[in-house]
């Protein structure tokens, strides 16, 4: 009698183990397949109608129609984006805050002290691309070609003037990655905006800048200034005469400065929300008329999937913390 009370306890005590099983698993069904079951915001640390806003909005829209849920791009301008990229950073990790960001997002943590660090706090959900630079001169600089102005830097240390957007800019940082691959050794001049700098290079203020397509195309179809290469991984789409840097292998070991826009989840995030996520942003991506959207904003679609992304910009990281902290580059908080 005693043994066959110990088989009906073992056996109802295996019931109760098998239940709770099942409901486990029913919960973390019932959690992957309801997401997601409210709307989802995507925070830019960017004012609206900027380059990240309208990208954001593009593609917010878009993945929006794919989960079923409103997007709702949500701006926190200022600091250069680290606003947003904290308030992302201190959210939730539960797929219903995205931080969408940026290249300059990556550097600002060496730049100045932040709340977030890229690698350490976020997960990428989709790369759209990457859009090179352009190197302008102002108009009578005597030189017509890369090669021949490289040269005279090199010859003349200090003599030429570089202008940039702003201290820890990518173009001035592009200044010290151009120092450091071929001892180029430029004064470097800086303004408040890329529109200043083609102001000064019109009225020959400054000598040359690595700077944003986009603002500066106008001033070289008008023959206001000069241009005489561009830093992408390929030709610019919209100044096709012009070479890429390392088609004149003018730069030993090469040189490419470009600009990416990138999704990013929390670090933390549960694999069925961030899997969903990637997956709605892939298939928008993957639409050949968000392609030709892409390529319109002279941006170069990406090919890499998030986790070759994240190789890829653990690299850039060290990169550009090694560049600023050699050259002891800091902003004001």
């Amino acid at each position: 009698m005693e043994k066959r009370g110990q088989v009906m306890k073992k056996t109802s005590l295996l019931k109760v183990a098998l239940l709770a099983s099942l409901v486990v698993l029913s919960s973390v069904s019932s959690a992957q397949v309801s997401y997601p079951s409210r709307p989802i915001r995507v925070v830019t640390g960017f004012a609206t109608g900027g380059g990240t806003d309208t990208i954001a909005r593009i593609f917010s829209d878009r993945i929006s129609k794919e989960l079923g849920q409103p997007v709702i791009v949500e701006n926190r301008a200022g600091a250069s984006g680290q606003l947003g990229a904290e308030l992302v950073a201190a959210a939730p990790a539960d797929g219903y805050t995205f931080l969408f960001a940026p290249s300059s997002s990556l550097t600002l943590p060496y730049l100045r002290t932040t709340r977030y660090e890229i690698i350490r706090d976020f997960e990428p959900v989709g790369h759209v691309g990457v859009s090179g630079f352009v190197m302008v001169v102002r108009p009578r600089l005597p030189f017509k070609t890369l090669e021949e102005f490289m040269a005279a830097v090199k010859a003349n240390p200090d003599k030429y003037t570089f202008g940039s957007a702003g201290v820890g800019s990518v173009g001035h940082l592009g200044l010290f990655l151009l120092k450091s691959r071929m001892g180029a050794e430029m004064v470097h001049v800086p303004f408040k905006s890329s529109t200043e700098v083609a102001q000064a290079l019109m009225s020959g203020q400054i000598d040359c800048a690595i700077d944003i397509v986009p603002i500066h195309k106008p001033y070289i179809d008008a023959k206001s200034i000069g241009a005489m290469a561009t830093t992408g991984i390929e030709r610019d789409s919209t100044l096709p005469q012009l070479p890429t840097f390392n088609e004149t292998k003018v730069v030993p070991g090469g040189y490419e400065l470009t600009f990416w826009y990138a999704m990013f989840a929390r670090k933390g995030t549960p694999a069925p929300a961030l899997q969903m996520a990637r997956a709605a942003f892939a298939t928008v991506m993957k639409q050949p008329s968000m392609q030709e959207r892409v390529k319109g904003f002279g941006i170069v679609p990406s090919q890499l999937t998030p986790e070759q992304f994240q190789v890829s910009i653990a690299a850039e990281t060290e990169l550009w913390r090694k560049i600023i902290k050699d050259n002891n580059i800091r902003l004001d908080n």
